[in-house]
C-alpha cells in the first residue's frame, strides 16, 4: 500500500531493500550520542558510502545493530515503511504502473525517511532468545561486548523501562504496561536529502495507517510509544501529537555525541555533554472515536 503526500511517496518497504534501510538508518544516527555510546567508541565511525570497502570491524558491528532491527520487525509482522522523492526514473505508482520502484543499491539518496513499527506485545526481550537470535539482534548485541551490553540493557533500557512504566500508571493507559502498546522501533531521515521533516510526516501517516487497519478489523486504535535521546526529536514528535511521559539525564563519561571525553576534559565539555546526554519517552494517544484524526 502507498500514498502520496506532496512532495513524497509513502509506502512499505520491500524486504529486499533492507540492506540500503540499514544503512541509511547507520548514517543517520552517527550524531546521536547513545548509538556512540553504546559501541564504547574512542572516535568517530565514517557514514558507509556506495564506496564504503571494506567496512571496518566497527562500522560492520553498528550496521549489523540495525540490520537486525528490520529482522526482528519483521519476525514480528510489524511495519516497516519508507519515504521517497517520486521521479522519472523513481515513479510514483499509478494505475499504469502499480508497482513502486525498489531501492536495493546504494547510493539511494531518493529514499527520504525510514520508519519502524512493533505490534503490541513484540518488544525486544532477552526472555525472547530464539526471536533474537533469528533477528540477529543478540548477536549484535554481543558484538558490542560486556561494557556496551550493560550499556545498553541495564542504563539505557532500565531507564526506558521505569519512565513508561511510571508514566502509563500516572496516566491509567495500557494497564501500566508498556507491551499493550504499539511501539516505534526507528523514526529516521535519510542525512542525504533535502527537504522539509520527512520522518516526521511518515511517522504521522505510518500511524494513522496502523489505526485504520484495526479500526477495520474491528479493534479499538492502540496508543503509540517511542523512546528518543535528542531534544530536537522530541519537538518533531509533539508536532505529531506525541507527549513526554518521562525524561532523565545520564551520565555517560562521554562528549555530546557519545565519545569517550579526553583525559583531562574542560568544565565546559563536560557541561555540554551532561545536557545533551538525556532520555525521553514519549506517547501518542488515538483520538477519541468521532472526533477528526487527521494528521496534525
Amino acid at each position: 500500500m502507498s500514498a502520496t503526500d506532496s512532495d513524497l511517496v509513502f509506502r512499505d518497504a520491500d524486504p529486499s531493500e533492507d540492506d540500503e534501510l540499514a544503512r541509511i538508518m547507520y548514517n543517520a544516527f552517527l550524531p546521536i550520542w547513545n548509538h556512540n555510546w553504546f559501541q564504547c567508541l574512542t572516535s568517530p565511525l565514517d557514514p558507509i558510502t556506495s564506496t564504503t570497502t571494506p567496512l571496518t570491524p566497527l562500522q560492520t558491528r553498528r550496521l549489523a545493530f540495525y540490520r537486525s532491527w528490520f529482522a526482528l520487525v519483521r519476525i514480528h509482522k510489524g511495519a516497516v515503511n519508507l519515504a521517497y522523492t517520486p521521479s522519472t526514473t523513481n515513479p510514483a505508482p499509478s494505475s499504469a504502473a502499480p508497482d513502486p520502484p525498489l531501492f536495493t543499491t546504494s547510493p539511494s539518496n531518493a529514499i527520504a525517511a525510514v520508519v519502524l513499527l512493533l505490534p503490541p506485545h513484540a518488544r525486544p526481550s532477552w526472555s525472547e532468545p530464539v526471536i533474537g537470535w533469528r533477528s540477529g539482534l543478540l548477536h549484535a548485541l554481543f558484538g558490542l561486548g560486556l561494557r556496551g551490553i550493560w550499556r545498553v540493557a541495564v542504563t539505557f533500557e532500565g531507564n526506558v523501562e521505569r519512565m513508561i512504566s511510571e508514566g502509563l500508571k500516572a496516566r491509567n493507559v495500557a494497564g501500566g504496561y508498556q507491551g499493550n502498546l504499539v511501539m516505534c522501533h526507528g523514526c529516521v531521515r535519510n542525512p542525504q536529502w533535502q527537504g522539509k521533516a520527512p520522518a516526521r510526516r511518515l511517522f504521522d501517516w505510518a500511524i494513522q495507517r496502523w489505526w485504520t487497519r484495526e479500526r477495520e478489523a474491528g479493534r479499538a486504535p492502540t496508543p503509540v510509544w517511542l523512546d528518543t535521546s535528542i531534544d530536537e526529536g522530541v519537538r518533531a514528535y509533539e508536532e505529531i501529537g506525541f507527549e513526554i511521559l518521562g525524561e532523565c539525564a545520564v551520565d555517560t563519561g562521554a562528549d555530546v555525541n557519545g565519545i569517550k571525553l579526553e583525559p583531562e576534559p574542560t568544565e565546559e565539555a563536560k557541561d555540554k555533554a551532561r545536557k545533551r546526554s538525556r532520555q525521553w519517552v514519549m506517547l501518542r494517544l488515538p483520538p477519541e472515536e468521532g472526533k477528526d484524526d487527521e494528521a496534525k
